[in-house]
């Protein structure tokens, strides 16, 4: 892939990319049809949102336009995970993919959180972004977020415990709001990055230290 670290040409390229490997999956285009240039743009809206104005937010656009297509939660992860898995080709830094996954999380919990009500149930609420413990308020702050990784030695910066440690696990549990293969990508990437920043480090222990904890069932 072409080596770029401006976060315009990483949105362009990632969406580009993205869109050829949904255009491959046959789940997603009976759902996207011919609104494929529809979902770049919403995507292109994600990406511009977490790589250029370095923040979280609930992607209107593309929440819109999932529920136009009817897409469902299992369509949905694979949307997340195709999406992150073009960015990591392009190397933008943990954080920014955190922020995509922050901002995919919230999507999927206003599309999807309410679909197992039973019938006669009252309605509840629909969730609200701002609420106090969201990606969202955390991303806003000035203050850079806590419990991120500290290259080269991959410790925690609010801990100092080895990254990802406990804290972090159940926060990124709540920012990828259930897109479990979205979560998987990224703390691949993150395994691939500490295993050159610690060639010492035994394969084995990395993959349990990265990907052990993940859940086993949807979460």
């Amino acid at each position: 892939m072409l080596e770029t670290k401006d976060p315009t040409d990483i949105v362009r390229l990632a969406t580009a990319e993205a869109l050829r490997r949904i255009a491959g999956e046959t789940l997603l285009t009976s759902f996207v049809g011919s609104r494929m240039s529809a979902l770049g743009g919403s995507l292109r809206d994600v990406l511009r949102c977490a790589l250029v104005a370095q923040r979280v937010a609930a992607p209107r656009r593309l929440i819109t336009l999932c529920r136009d297509l009817a897409l469902g939660p299992d369509a949905f992860d694979l949307l997340g995970h195709h999406v992150l898995g073009a960015l990591v080709g392009y190397r933008p830094g943990p954080d920014a993919l955190v922020r995509v996954g922050g901002a995919l999380g919230l999507a999927r919990r206003e599309l999807f959180a309410h679909r197992s009500a039973a019938p006669g149930d009252p309605p509840r609420a629909a969730p609200r972004v701002g609420r106090r413990n969201s990606a969202a308020i955390r991303y806003r702050s000035t203050k850079p977020p806590e419990h991120l990784p500290a290259p080269p030695s991959w410790t925690c910066t609010g801990c100092g415990q080895e990254w990802p440690c406990a804290v972090k696990q159940s926060q990124l549990l709540a920012e990828f709001g259930g897109a479990r293969a979205a979560l998987a990508v990224y703390l691949g990437s993150c395994l691939l990055a500490a295993a050159r920043d610690l060639p010492g480090l035994p394969l084995a222990r990395a993959r349990n230290r990265f990907l052990g904890w993940l859940p086993r069932r949807p979460f």
